[in-house]
């Protein structure tokens, strides 16, 4: 246990009404779990039931307690708090206890600004990072699916802001298309040309004609158009036919094997 003259010396910066909480929430628990273990309380009480009375609480769940008795249920001076206690589990590995936290900003968040607001952008890219630590694919599959629409509903197409936002989700689609992650192929072939159609159109709405990224959407268009032709039903049927032609049947290649190269931007 560190002693209190060790945290002192430290020179941390500590806020007293914060101290002053943790150390009345130890003397509670110290006193709780003495209560609980002398005879005159505890005997003839089945061991479970002694238990049940202090349950153990994990430490996500304990930190979004105090804050609520601190702040209030839905203060919003909780979303920066559970955001910094989140990134701070993530930096020493504790990622579910991250993303309770996360999702409790969240909450908090579209409780006190709709369910909308550009103050959201940031907890998702937190909630988005902690699911991928945890490999849960589908979840973060979900979760850019939501981004995007959260984009689309803050930003117009002659917003580059929203092109920012679009960016980040075309570029999981191609990720988990090259890694085969969450769901299949297909739908992250359409998902990602549409996004890049999109973002041509807002090219057109914010960038001057000579702008280099007119080439580098166009190229990733025609990219993705190929896979989509490559993918489909009418490409398989004139694979089949060319088995009966052995120049055309070593010309060919499995798809499905093939990353996706795309111009970054």
């Amino acid at each position: 246990m560190t002693r209190l003259d060790e945290l002192k010396s430290a020179n941390y910066p500590l806020d007293p009404q914060l101290v002053v909480s943790q150390l009345l929430t130890m003397l509670l628990v110290m006193f709780s779990i003495t209560l609980l273990s002398s005879n005159s309380f505890a005997q003839g009480l089945p061991l479970n039931l002694t238990n049940d009375l202090v349950p153990a609480i994990d430490p996500a769940s304990r930190a979004t307690m105090t804050l609520e008795s601190d702040f209030g249920a839905y203060d919003q001076r909780q979303i920066e708090t559970l955001g910094d206690l989140g990134r701070l589990s993530q930096s020493v590995g504790e990622h579910q206890q991250a993303l309770v936290l996360f999702k409790q900003a969240l909450h908090v968040a579209r409780v006190n600004q709709g369910l909308y607001h550009e103050t959201q952008i940031s907890i998702v890219d937190d909630i988005i990072s902690a699911e991928i630590s945890l490999q849960n694919w589908e979840e973060v599959n979900n979760l850019y699916d939501y981004q995007e629409h959260l984009y689309r509903r803050l930003y117009g197409t002659d917003d580059s802001r929203l092109d920012a936002g679009l960016r980040k989700v075309s570029a999981w689609h191609i990720t988990a298309l090259n890694v085969g992650l969450a769901g299949n192929r297909i739908e992250h072939l359409r998902k990602v040309n549409k996004l890049f159609k999109l973002r041509m159109v807002i090219a057109e709405n914010t960038l001057p004609l000579d702008d280099p990224k007119f080439a580098m959407l166009a190229r990733n268009i025609e990219i993705f158009e190929s896979e989509l032709f490559l993918s489909s039903d009418l490409h398989r049927e004139m694979l089949i036919r060319q088995q009966h032609n052995p120049l055309a049947r070593r010309n060919t290649f499995r798809q499905d094997e093939r990353s996706v190269v795309v111009t970054s931007d």
